[in-house]
């Protein structure tokens, strides 16, 4: 099984700035002699990277992801480590690019999509952000990180109304997680749009789920 880094599930909080990590497995069973032989060498540099990442040489990780991918360009899980370090270390260009690959790869790939769109706010393309959270909530409406950030986008845009249904939304769908810190982050959005209908709501969905 492939090891994804384990950045925490929120590594910036400004415009909702988000980057997680997930597992994502390559399946080499329809690879033909030659492709499995450069994926296990692609395999071989991808564990190194991790291991050059917990030891905190992000420098060598970065060169060891980066050979993974030369070996094996469809190596989802090599592109999607390097958007996170390129997260972490604040190189938004970079992280963009990274998990453009990934969505090239597997365009249902959910965390990539919102991390993409969150490396969008920082880049102030607020526009940009605001149609990738659309077309992965399009595909699975089940995403609360990514209504809390979409929301937090339409907070930035001025549209109020959209931000309060998808801080609700966000909100419901943490609580159903009991997910308390994120429930209590979306109602503090939430409060901020003065929408007393939906605040009253998600309390009350709050308050019954998540003593």
């Amino acid at each position: 099984m492939k090891m994804l880094l384990s950045i925490a599930a929120a590594i910036i909080i400004a415009v909702g700035g988000m980057a997680y990590a997930e597992q994502f497995n390559v399946d080499l069973n329809l690879k033909k002699p030659e492709a499995i032989a450069n994926q296990a060498e692609a395999d071989q540099w991808f564990n190194k990277g991790n291991t050059a990442y917990q030891e905190n040489n992000y420098d060598e990780a970065v060169t060891c992801y980066k050979k993974a991918v030369a070996l094996d360009p469809a190596f989802a899980s090599a592109f999607y480590n390097l958007g996170i370090i390129y997260d972490a270390r604040g190189m938004a260009d970079e992280a963009i690019s990274a998990y453009k690959q990934v969505l090239a790869i597997k365009p249902d790939y959910h965390t990539a999509s919102t991390n993409l769109a969150s490396a969008y706010t920082r880049k102030g393309m607020i526009d940009d952000a605001i149609a990738e959270l659309k077309k992965a909530l399009d595909r699975n409406d089940q995403l609360p990180h990514a209504h809390f950030l979409l929301a937090e986008c339409y907070v930035k845009k001025d549209r109020t109304p959209q931000a309060a249904d998808h801080y609700y939304k966000a909100g419901m769908l943490f609580t159903a997680g009991k997910d308390k810190a994120w429930a209590e982050r979306s109602y503090a959005g939430l409060k901020k749009t003065d929408n007393l209908k939906l605040q009253k709501e998600l309390l009350q969905k709050m308050n019954a789920e998540l003593q």
